[in-house]
């Protein structure tokens, strides 16, 4: 059985750092979780965060917090 990891992203927009946690199999899925969240919160489409994610790689790390 798999268990999910906790996920920690830091994400600097220009507005500021936003710090999010997920609980996710993948560092791929955690990245999914955290971006939709994010635009909920700040009211912007998922798409125009995605895309800013792919166009500032270096602005924002996802790593693991915690193991299970």
């Amino acid at each position: 059985m798999k268990i999910k990891k906790l996920w920690k992203g830091i994400f600097n927009f220009q507005l500021g750092i936003v710090r999010e946690y997920a609980y996710a199999y993948t560092k791929k899925q955690a990245r999914v979780i955290m971006a939709r969240r994010i635009a909920k919160k700040q009211g912007i489409d998922n798409i125009t965060l995605f895309r800013w994610l792919e166009d500032h790689p270096t602005r924002y790390s996802i790593q693991i917090e915690r193991e299970g």
